[in-house]
């Protein structure tokens, strides 16, 4: 693709990285990326994918089972810097997209560098919208909204509210090894009636308007994600209109059966987009959390 078909209609998209778009749609699509900040120690703030890798990560909380990570937001700066950036590669209309805000200030600080950015950048059109999920949810929501602008046919208005439209089309399912790092983050909600139940069984549980809900229990792994791909097949009407993004946090095998199943149960054609689950939500998940996000006609 050539400089001048990314810039169509001069929209791009600007991301936090609670979907954490694979590379190759980054730089397909010229989408930036503002990371979230991991804490290990209560003191040293590191760079989400500079600082320390998901991988790095996982492989701590695996041999530390006490060891509890935090996460904060990308703070207003941070936002204002790369929309700046957007604004010298000659983008003046820019998207914004975010985790769900009940789970980050990620939101928040966005909105505070949109209104400081707008009094510097009079010009600039800029909306930020809240996707209401994260993970591969959020991710396979801003591929579709990547590809709308790459189709050119959107205004900036225009694409706002296709975004809003897709809400309801995106599917954030996920199961976790154990609980008690969801616990300890305080992002369950209701699944916190699972906890002690539940340590010893494999939840599957989904993000429904930005908050998590508890779906299922299977009693092995493999039934959680057997249970998994049969949810998403039976909401996949049509596949061929379907983008789908699986995460896992160190159980590549299981994001592999995963892929498997889904193509065979679907007879899908198309690419799934997989990758590592991002550290900002596996810090709340904990190694062996493993998710299906989706977003239908």
């Amino acid at each position: 693709m050539k400089w001048g078909e990314k810039m169509k209609n001069n929209i791009c998209l600007v991301a936090d990285s609670g979907g954490y778009l694979p590379k190759e749609i980054l730089t397909k699509y010229d989408i930036s990326i503002v990371p979230f900040y991991i804490t290990l120690d209560g003191k040293k703030y590191l760079v989400q994918g500079k600082d320390i890798t998901d991988e790095e990560l996982y492989k701590k909380m695996h041999s530390d089972p006490n060891l509890l990570p935090k996460t904060s937001a990308p703070n207003p700066e941070d936002w204002y810097n790369v929309l700046s950036e957007k604004v010298k590669k000659g983008y003046n209309n820019i998207l914004i997209t975010t985790m769900s805000s009940d789970l980050s200030a990620s939101f928040n600080n966005a909105n505070l560098a949109k209104d400081l950015f707008l009094k510097d950048y009079p010009n600039c059109n800029v909306k930020l919208f809240d996707t209401r999920t994260c993970t591969c949810g959020q991710s396979a929501m801003e591929i579709k909204l990547a590809q709308l602008i790459e189709k050119g046919k959107h205004t900036l208005e225009q694409l706002y509210d296709t975004a809003k439209d897709l809400i309801s089309k995106t599917h954030t399912l996920f199961s976790v090894k154990t609980l008690k790092y969801m616990e300890a983050g305080g992002r369950i909600g209701e699944a916190a009636k699972f906890l002690g139940i539940l340590l010893k069984i494999n939840p599957i549980s989904e993000f429904v308007n930005g908050v998590v809900k508890p779906i299922k229990i299977s009693r092995t792994r493999k039934k959680a994600l057997d249970s998994m791909v049969d949810i998403a097949v039976e909401r996949i009407k049509d596949p061929t209109k379907t983008i789908i993004c699986t995460r896992s946090a160190l159980f590549e095998e299981d994001q592999e059966y995963l892929i498997t199943k889904l193509k065979e149960k679907l007879n899908y054609k198309g690419k799934i987009y997989s990758g590592v689950l991002e550290s900002v939500i596996g810090a709340h998940s904990g190694p062996g959390a493993i998710g299906i996000g989706f977003v239908t006609e």
